[in-house]
């Protein structure tokens, strides 16, 4: 949903029924950081660890009096991930580490009251990596959002997106890959003072050992009354998924959304518009979490006769 600006709402009229499909103040929820934001405060009212559900979540202005110590909890964060990875080979072990140490971190001076929501980074977000995505507030079909595994790059990006005529070779390496120029235009097509940073999910699930995300609709009314709708459709990446530092800038991989892997050289080449239905999507884990099963079956089943042999 777009963020409107030109509606008048204080003009509608109470007397007679009128049809607007947005909200009054409805950017409280279609921009990622105002979004993230309620999100906190809800999870905070009603004693939920939002970290359990959403990744770790950095919100940087950099207008703010608060830019330069917000850059700082984030930073800190970075390094204490990096430190905390350098000698230590299981990942459970060093995740443990990790977030007991950040439990030690306030996340920014608007969150002093916080006990609920505290710092954490849940399994699936983590496999050995320090990487984290930035995505500019108020931008939609992928653009400006990218991986990145070092301050350096993160410093390139928001100098770029942020000041005018700013040196664009942060980006030399984003058309490596099965991508053209159209996909560099779309990521670097951004100007924006705010950002979003978000711990990457390191291990997500994945389909065919590609990306995926859901697509779905919700209609909600002026009562509050909420309709989801049964039909949606899942949007797949054209590339395997790789967490290699020598692939961290291929868009064909990390981003899966249409406006980006319409330009990739393998778009279409597993899904018709790289898309599933829902019924195809429910289809596809059948086979994939039966052929799991059926491995740790004959697994079970050969160490079960082992044991009755040895007896």
């Amino acid at each position: 949903m777009p963020v409107l600006k030109a509606q008048r709402f204080e003009q509608l009229s109470y007397s007679q029924k009128q049809i607007i499909n947005h909200f009054e103040f409805q950017h409280e929820i279609t921009t990622k950081d105002l979004l993230f934001k309620n999100l906190l405060s809800y999870a905070e009212l009603n004693k939920i660890n939002i970290f359990d559900h959403v990744p770790l979540t950095f919100i940087l202005n950099v207008d703010s009096p608060t830019y330069g110590s917000d850059f700082y909890k984030f930073a800190k964060c970075y390094e204490l991930i990096q430190d905390t990875n350098k000698d230590i080979i299981d990942c459970k072990q060093v995740l443990g580490l990790i977030n007991s140490k950040l439990q030690q971190i306030r996340l920014s001076r608007e969150r002093l009251a916080v006990t609920h929501c505290k710092p954490k980074i849940v399994e699936t977000h983590f496999a050995g990596k320090n990487m984290w995505i930035l995505k500019p507030t108020g931008f939609n079909r992928g653009r400006g959002v990218a991986v990145f595994n070092s301050m350096e790059k993160l410093k390139g990006l928001i100098k770029y997106y942020s000041e005018e005529n700013s040196d664009s070779s942060i980006f030399n390496n984003i058309s490596k890959g099965d991508t053209n120029e159209e996909v560099q235009n779309i990521i670097m097509s951004v100007k924006s003072r705010t950002f979003v940073i978000q711990k990457y999910i390191e291990r997500p699930l994945l389909i065919n050992e590609r990306k995926f995300d859901i697509r779905a609709w919700v209609l909600v009314t002026h009562e509050m009354k909420v309709f989801f709708f049964k039909e949606g459709y899942v949007r797949t990446s054209s590339a395997a998924y790789s967490i290699d530092t020598e692939d961290i800038d291929k868009v064909d991989i990390h981003l899966t959304n249409n406006a980006v892997q319409k330009y990739c050289q393998q778009y279409g080449a597993f899904e018709d518009g790289n898309q599933l239905s829902f019924n195809d999507f429910q289809v596809v884990l059948i086979l994939m979490y039966r052929a799991i099963w059926m491995k740790y079956f004959l697994i079970s089943t050969l160490m079960f006769i082992r044991i009755l042999k040895s007896r």
